[in-house]
């Protein structure tokens, strides 16, 4: 009889970035719009335009590069690629992309910062596990950048 080897099982990996983890975003504040008022719910919430007041979500909030938000944030997670000028406060994880401004104090058990972000707050993580988080912005294709001939690309 043949018997086919078993495999290993291999751990799971965990996802790099936050944005890995959620599906589509329910709500979408879409570039060019202002919205005031008071967002509450259970899914996610995506900011592209303008946005004045409170969001509570049990969700993920991701404010895009043109997005931004005065007021208070209170959900699962975030990710700010754009500016923020209020507090954050994350059950889970806060992801401040490169492009990201924070203007106010924030609060998470995991926080990632890109090279080049902004932040100008307190910063308080109350969780036990406060080893620093990391993760790789993914890049813009470099096909046109000339090799040095080692495989590594140089920019213009």
């Amino acid at each position: 009889m043949f018997v086919k080897p078993r495999r290993k099982e291999e751990p799971e990996t965990p996802p790099r970035r936050l944005e890995d983890e959620i599906g589509g975003t329910e709500t979408l504040i879409a570039s060019g719009s202002q919205v005031h008022g008071r967002i509450q719910g259970q899914t996610s919430v995506s900011v592209a335009g303008f946005f004045e007041g409170e969001i509570r979500i049990e969700g993920l909030v991701w404010i895009g590069k043109h997005g931004e938000v005065q007021g208070t944030v209170n959900a699962r997670g975030a990710i700010i690629e754009g500016q923020i000028t209020g507090d954050i406060d994350a059950s889970e994880r806060i992801e401040v992309r490169a492009s990201g401004r924070v203007i106010g104090n924030i609060r998470c058990n995991k926080l990632a910062m890109a090279e080049g972000c902004f932040v100008q707050g307190e910063i308080k993580m109350p969780g036990e596990d406060t080893k620093p988080l990391t993760f790789v912005e993914k890049r813009r294709s470099s096909e046109d950048e000339p090799e040095t001939g080692d495989g590594i690309r140089v920019g213009r």
